[in-house]
């Protein structure tokens, strides 16, 4: 390459469905090892609090690929990432094991589109190398040994969402002698729990989502090591999320189901790698939602002209100025139900427009309702929701007035 010649950049993108961050060493998981994700942290910056912006898979990607936020009603984004990429001369490519993702009205935009297609197993794998997750990552790695141009690979995994096939001697090792058998069912779990439930129940089904995490870190560490391996490494950005995280016993609900919008769904895992390993070991506690992966991207790969978003902010700009930007408030949405979050609270929203209101962040799960001992806090949120999703529906640029500073810093 020229010495004049700017150097094209490149992205990579690992998004793995229903990955809860509070299972991940990084976010304060003591008693599960992810030694490919606590390596990864080591050198990225990484996000204490991505909030989804809604449950809804379509709405989500809508978010990631166009900037548009999931309240907004819009059916026809001005211009998705993946065309802005290709305009660009660059190269954009979605690669997934979920066919439903490849029918998104975006997608198509994508100039290479592919699909892992495989069957849905009849019995849990007998290694980690059998795994559905494990022929996803060897197809990635199988692609990067082929591919030469910078752009953009998208990888969009199941995950959690997708059959739960992990050896059964990856859940044993969580056990003991006293615990009940490992959850050994294909299907992910999904079920309502009783005010009395039995704890085992859902130790079983934790002892299992385990081991499914345990594999997503061992196949991740052999796709990241081959990220590193690949000719166009000191050009790519690394970006490893989850659309959503796995209910697995709050609020009384194993896997998804309504009253969704809690922590233990929106509170997603996000690290962004530099390829100079550029504010590696950075933790921020901002606000970040998917839109921000959108602009973003826009920025890294220099295709951002005509790419505004409503609602997304370059979150790179945070890892040498902290201060150049901060949203007040995340919220989300998914069919009536509601959610706002602010430095000092979460308040939820459910389709009979009852509120529970929870103290942020040391209520990480929203354990403890306190609605009725903080004045007027519920009243100002639910204001502060009202108007954020009348507003993203009529205005370009959403900029909020400051908020009180009971919402900020919370009460005495």
């Amino acid at each position: 390459m020229d010495e004049g010649t700017p150097r094209l950049r490149n992205a990579i993108v690992i998004a793995i469905d229903r990955l809860g961050a509070g299972f991940l060493g990084p976010y304060g998981n003591t008693w599960l090892e992810t030694p490919a994700i606590n390596q990864l942290a080591s050198e990225s910056v990484l996000f204490e609090h991505a909030i989804a912006d809604s449950n809804d898979l379509p709405l989500l990607y809508r978010s990631y690929w166009s900037g548009v936020h999931a309240m907004c009603q819009t059916d026809s984004p001005e211009c998705s990432l993946a065309r802005l990429i290709e305009r660009g001369g660059l190269q954009a490519t979605l690669l997934t094991d979920d066919e439903s993702l490849l029918r998104h009205p975006l997608a198509e935009d994508f100039g290479e589109q592919i699909s892992v297609a495989q069957l849905a197993p009849k019995t849990l794998a007998t290694s980690i190398e059998e795994t559905r997750f494990a022929h996803l990552t060897l197809a990635a790695i199988e692609w990067l040994a082929d591919a030469k141009e910078p752009g953009l690979l998208w990888l969009h995994a199941q995950g959690m969402n997708g059959p739960w096939d992990a050896p059964a001697e990856l859940a044993e090792r969580f056990r003991d002698d006293e615990d009940p058998e490992a959850y050994a069912d294909l299907v992910p779990p999904q079920f309502e729990l009783e005010q009395d439930f039995d704890p085992d129940d859902v130790l079983s089904v934790m002892h299992a989502y385990a081991s499914q995490v345990s594999v997503i870190d061992a196949c991740l560490g052999s796709l990241l090591d081959a990220i590193a391996q690949h000719e166009l490494a000191d050009d790519t950005l690394v970006i490893v999320t989850s659309p959503r995280g796995y209910p697995l016993g709050e609020h009384l609900r194993i896997g998804a189901g309504p009253r969704d919008l809690f922590g233990e769904s929106l509170n997603v895992p996000l690290l962004i790698r530099q390829p100079d390993r550029q504010s590696a070991c950075m933790r921020l506690d901002l606000l970040a939602q998917p839109s921000d992966l959108y602009a973003t991207l826009a920025s890294w790969l220099g295709v951002s002209a005509g790419a505004d978003s409503s609602t997304g902010h370059d979150l790179l700009e945070l890892t040498t100025n902290e201060s150049a930007w901060r949203r007040q408030a995340a919220f989300a949405i998914k069919n009536e139900e509601k959610a706002v979050r602010t430095p000092a609270w979460l308040l939820h929203v459910d389709d009979s427009e009852t509120r529970s209101l929870f103290a942020k962040p040391d209520d990480r799960w929203e354990a403890n309702e306190v609605a009725d001992r903080c004045g007027d806090v519920p009243e100002q949120l639910a204001k502060l929701l009202d108007e954020y999703s009348e507003r993203v529906n009529r205005e370009k640029l959403v900029e909020l007035a400051p908020l009180s500073r009971e919402l900020v810093e919370g009460t005495d």
